[in-house]
């Protein structure tokens, strides 16, 4: 058993496939006991997706004859005072007048396995019988009673033999711990590059990142990958620039988390095209604080709104941009520049981050200037 990495964490061993089978073999032996005479066929019913290795090796330890179905609880709906909060989905047997096993992976505080029990109960299970690989004692305090408990553990973050971190890790035969020894975090610079459509941060960001060793992560570049590769996101996303439209903050930020997790180990990152409004400033803000990290400097390109226009159409022409070809489409880009993204601007100046130059001139007098306060 080695450490795991999963996106932004890592995971030491726990519980090794040997212990978990020895555990298996002796809930298994109980449950076998205890059907041994049993008048009827019970039902095993595997609760998604969490289960699905240990009912396996359930299954094939139980020498009685049995049925076996899945199951997966809806999200809550309404309010507990409604009466059913949550409902079964799946379930692919009648269970009433039956008697249920309902084997769980973990159970900490027990308000999903108190749900489920109640639901199979309303539904006329007859009998309903709980399995759990694992229990957290020190945070079950439900009244239900846990027929058969594998094993027990403290009161950790685990993943390994079906349990996940957000859908991840699920595959390891083996149980992995969150690893608490943690290290310092690397210091890394962010600096942000603003300024109006065709201001040049693509060029200048390319050229700091080649001079000072950063990632550049430019959302325009992100979602023209989408787009090019036909993704669900790449066809909203070229719907909405093709009418010159901003793409939602929920899309953009969550391809600026990936980049963020994705390369760790770099010097920093130069943001090119986010943040365009304050609300996405505070979100940028939020999420780099989770990481112990910071913005270090705005730099700003200014230039006048002909210049922005030409440039545009030039850019257009060049690259073959279809979503940059018609004037009503720049100057609806450049009307939602001043309208949206120029309050930005305020926002920095009050973290004392915000350093302005002027973006006429040549690519390499505007990186001479950019240099100066790098």
């Amino acid at each position: 058993m080695n450490k795991i990495h999963l996106k932004d964490k890592d995971f030491v061993p726990y519980i090794s496939y040997e212990q978990l089978e020895k555990a298996i073999d002796a809930v298994a032996e109980r449950i076998n006991h205890d059907f041994k005479d049993f008048d009827g066929i019970p039902i095993v019913l595997c609760v998604l997706n969490g289960s699905i290795l240990f009912t396996g090796e359930l299954m094939k330890r139980l020498d009685f004859p049995c049925e076996f179905s899945s199951v997966r609880l809806s999200s809550y709906e309404g309010t507990l005072s409604t009466g059913i909060t949550r409902k079964v989905l799946g379930l692919t047997s009648s269970i009433k007048g039956r008697t249920v096993i309902v084997v769980e992976d973990i159970v900490d505080t027990g308000k999903t396995i108190t749900d489920l029990y109640a639901l199979l109960r309303d539904a006329g299970a007859a009998n309903v019988k709980i399995c759990t690989m694992l229990l957290k004692p020190e945070v079950y305090k439900k009244d239900l009673k846990l027929d058969y408990v594998a094993m027990e553990i403290e009161n950790r973050f685990i993943v390994g033999f079906g349990l996940d971190y957000d859908q991840l890790g699920r595959n390891y035969k083996d149980i992995y711990i969150l690893d608490t020894d943690k290290k310092p975090a690397k210091t890394m610079k962010h600096y942000l590059i603003f300024g109006p459509p065709g201001a040049g941060k693509g060029t200048q960001a390319a050229r700091l990142v080649e001079r000072y060793g950063l990632r550049h992560v430019s959302t325009g570049d992100l979602l023209r990958r989408e787009i090019a590769a036909g993704t669900p996101l790449g066809l909203q996303a070229k719907s909405l620039i093709d009418n010159g439209e901003l793409v939602p903050d929920s899309v953009v930020e969550g391809m600026i988390a990936s980049e963020l997790d994705t390369h760790p180990d770099v010097k920093g990152f130069i943001f090119d095209g986010f943040p365009r409004t304050t609300a996405q400033a505070e979100h940028l803000d939020a999420m780099l604080a989770a990481r112990g990290q910071k913005i270090d400097t705005v730099l700003s390109l200014a230039i006048p709104d002909e210049t922005v226009f030409e440039r545009i159409r030039h850019r257009a022409e060049v690259e073959n941009r279809v979503d940059d070809t018609k004037p009503e489409i720049i100057r609806n880009r450049i009307d939602t520049y001043h309208a949206k993204t120029e309050p930005v601007i305020s926002y920095y100046k009050g973290r004392g981050v915000y350093k302005e130059v002027d973006g006429l001139g040549t690519i390499d007098e505007v990186f001479d200037k950019l240099c100066a306060l790098m």
